[in-house]
């Protein structure tokens, strides 16, 4: 049933038929395992709640499109689905998102906005709720709800009131600016001591001075999020109101402010909102024409292998050499005569030298050098052993070729990887919003709100300080001695604390079991393929290349091999991997933990550090055993430790023709994934330049700011589906190799059963006389001589 267990080799030639399950407890732990996982996907669902994702919450900790009760009150947010971060400048800063006071709306703001002083429209405007406004409003607006967030018009209707200290003091600022707007303003709505409701209107004007805020930009609904969309001209309209000021406000406080609009926060809004405006891309540049590509790439190396070799290394070479070339041509570094003056006006034109530094592309074309001619010599010194990839690719081929659905096989486990993925997202997602509602807190020393009463004296050199120094706030938990609506309350008016779910122990251990799931799943599946794959190559080694003497269907035998009869090994084997990838990202984890709480001493650091490479490296090692024993399993039958010591046996003792084999071999296939997924960002290129993507006039949902992240992602979904449809052939190239050395060891170290290519390419006499199998009812046997 196990390891535990005497299990012996075939020694008989060919594939095993006659064989039963291994390591039968394995398999059984691991339904157990996801017994276990179904029992964390409940409690999942019963401690967290999905609309917290889907539609976001407030500054509250309320759930947007819910019906709630805050402080007595009811809060019907039913229809109000979407989060909206009330003042835009909060939002420069990525670090500083959580801050950033958020209410629930209907729709997301988009026209009009607020670009031109005073704003007056009330569509201009988006309020906290009602119930819940600042300066004590509840209950001086008549005919607003407590849920209303749309009620500037009706500020001017507050009855007249004695002015605080806090307004007094706040009037006077603003009649120190001397702009006129704000003088008219002030006339209509203060006499004396005395405040009317348009003074509330004339302090909306100002983020964070009012009960109010103005819509400076237009948003974009990106998952019921209302994401800023920052155009170009977005800073420049901004700015009048401080160019108005005239020669109060330095001109280096002006680039200052310009330049905030341009930070890491301005940028991440951007490629969210293009990566939901281009998902056509990546659907098509991505998915599709990775898909068919990788098919097209496949069907190549089944016809044209010597050609698909070749070509590689020519533009591999061509490609780096062009590289150097183009990098020294930057960097001024030619020369001058005549040829290479017009070489460099060629490479000048996709770039100007003199905009950019020299002495980087001078470094840059170095290294480029160093690694053409590194790759330039490892190309001459493999052109001799070339022929043993191009066999092997040819045989590889012709394998897959007696078994045409093979090339369709990589669908089976790439579905049943997405599917694992999906679910584990979902779980995970819903652990996520689950956990105990608690209130952050950051040092009001780490952010100072911006506000125009304090532009006039900026200092842009300390502001970009402090904006980087964000990074490395720390943040406690807060307001612990307060639980529910108070706790809700309090974070909600304090502008330095923010409210959300934090884990308990329960949801830590749910949430290490469940990933240890999906790290052990997903090499199952991996291992499931390899067996299918390997069970139908080996069928066509040992058939001595001959496909009339296979099994009318060798997938359908490999699936059987590789879902009833191995699957405990391959549960075994992937478990140990699943185990040590598990071990180095917890480490990892805890390790980033320390840095960000207190700053880990660099001793810890680097022992952190040596345990988890230590570990990659083990990890490594023991996928490539299990690739190799997950062969035998499927050729021999037999259970994964026997299996696992053959493959090893066979390998040490062939180990200058597995370096010879394998290691050109994958080269070749990582070159063509390469190639795939640059293929995918090329068309992704294109698609994103069309005219649907780049005129804002004509096209303005679909406009991209930058077509770098669709580009991106659409190279990361082709690379993938390169790497599920080239290990097919990758497998088919191992499972060959590792047939012919078990074909020596059991013929007395000459192969008696390999297909003629490969006999030759080894260097190996074709016998004369050679006990090829004959397959009869999915029964593979050595023929009577």
């Amino acid at each position: 049933m196990g390891c535990c267990k005497d299990d012996t080799v075939d020694e008989n030639p060919g594939v095993v038929v006659k064989r039963k399950c291994r390591d039968v407890i394995c398999v059984i732990l691991f339904f157990v395992w996801w017994i276990g996982m179904l029992l964390v996907a409940g409690f999942s669902y019963r401690e967290g709640d999905a609309d917290r994702l889907v539609y976001g919450i407030d500054s509250y900790g309320l759930t947007c499109g819910h019906l709630q009760t805050l402080d007595g009150r009811t809060m019907d947010f039913t229809e109000l689905k979407n989060t909206y971060y009330l003042n835009p400048l909060e939002l420069l800063e990525i670090s500083n998102i959580p801050y950033a006071k958020k209410v629930c709306v209907a729709e997301c703001p988009e026209v009009p906005t607020c670009t031109t002083f005073p704003c007056t429209v009330d569509e201009m405007f988006v309020c906290p709720y009602y119930a819940l406004a600042d300066n004590d409003l509840y209950g001086k607006i008549a005919g607003v709800d407590d849920i209303d967030t749309s009620y500037y018009d009706q500020l001017a209707t507050i009855p007249d009131d004695t002015a605080t200290a806090d307004q007094t003091a706040f009037i006077a600022e603003l009649s120190g600016l001397g702009i006129t707007w704000v003088d008219d303003f002030l006339a209509a709505t203060v006499s004396g001591a005395t405040v009317t409701g348009g003074y509330y209107q004339l302090t909306s004007q100002f983020p964070g001075k009012g009960p109010c805020y103005p819509v400076y930009i237009k948003t974009a609904d990106f998952f019921n999020r209302c994401v800023p969309r920052f155009p170009a001209e977005f800073t420049e309209g901004v700015t009048k109101f401080v160019n108005a000021v005239g020669d109060t406000v330095p001109e280096e406080a002006k680039d200052a402010f310009k330049t905030l609009w341009q930070s890491m926060g301005e940028r991440f809004a951007r490629y969210t909102s293009d990566l939901s405006k281009g998902f056509l891309i990546l659907i098509v540049a991505g998915l599709i024409v990775g898909l068919v590509v990788s098919v097209v790439y496949l069907l190549i190396m089944r016809y044209l292998a010597p050609l698909l070799v070749w070509g590689t290394l020519i533009l591999v070479n061509l490609a780096l050499t062009g590289v150097t070339l183009y990098s020294f041509a930057m960097a001024g570094m030619l020369g001058n005569s005549s040829w290479v003056e017009d070489l460099v006006d060629k490479l000048q034109e996709f770039g100007n030298p003199q905009a950019v530094d020299q002495e980087v592309w001078k470094y840059i074309g170095i290294t480029a050098a160093v690694i053409a001619g590194l790759v330039l010599l490892l190309t001459l010194l493999m052109i001799s052993r070339l022929r043993v990839a191009v066999a092997c690719l040819k045989v590889a081929s012709q394998a897959i070729g007696a078994s045409p659905f093979l090339l369709a096989w990589p669908l089976i486990p790439f579905m049943l990887l997405l599917g694992l993925i999906l679910y584990w997202v979902a779980i995970t997602a819903m652990l996520y919003t689950a956990g105990d509602l608690t209130a952050t807190c950051r040092d009001p020393a780490d952010w100072t709100a911006f506000n125009f009463d304090e532009f006039a004296s900026i200092d842009p050199a300390q502001l970009l300080v402090d904006v980087a120094s964000l990074d490395d706030a720390s943040t406690t938990e807060c307001y612990k001695d307060l639980t529910g609506d108070s706790l809700r309350l309090a974070c909600a008016s304090d502008p330095n604390c923010y409210v959300g779910y934090k884990w308990n122990d329960d949801i830590r251990y749910a949430f290490l079991y469940h990933f240890y799931g999906l790290l052990w799943t997903s090499q199952v599946i991996v291992g499931i393929s390899c067996v299918v794959v390997a069970a139908t190559v080996g069928q066509f080694y040992w058939a001595g290349g001959d496909v009339n003497k296979m099994s009318s269907w060798p997938v359908s035998t490999g699936a059987k091999y590789g879902f009833i009869f191995s699957l405990g090994s391959v549960c075994f084997g992937a478990s140990i991997v699943a185990i040590l990838m598990w071990i180095r990202y917890v480490l990892t984890f805890i390790d980033n933990r320390l840095k960000a709480l207190s700053g880990a001493s660099w001793c810890a650091t680097w022992f952190t550090c040596c345990i988890s490479c230590c570990l990659w490296v083990l990890q490594k090692i023991i996928e490539f055993i299990n690739r190799n024993a997950y062969i035998m399993c499927a050729v021999k039958g037999t259970n994964y430790c026997v299996s696992a010591a053959r493959a090893v046996k066979l390998l040490v003792m062939n180990a200058l023709r597995l370096i010879t084999v394998n290691i050109v071999g994958d080269t070749l296939i990582f070159l063509g994934k390469v190639a795939i997924a640059a293929t995918c960002g090329v068309c992704a290129f294109f698609m994103a330049e069309l005219d649907y993507y780049n005129n804002p006039v004509d096209h303005p949902k679909t406009y991209l700011s930058s077509p770098l992240w669709p580009v991106l992602i659409s190279i990361l979904i082709g690379f993938f589906i390169a790497e599920v449809f080239l290990s097919v052939y990758e497998l088919a190239i191992d499972t060959i190799f590792l047939c012919f050395c078990d074909d020596c060891d059991t013929h007395g170290g000459e192969p008696a059963l390999a297909p003629p290519i490969l006999l030759d390419v080894m260097g190996v006499d074709e016998p004369s006389t050679a006990a090829a199998p004959i397959v009869k009812g999915n029964k593979v046997l050595p023929e009577a001589g």
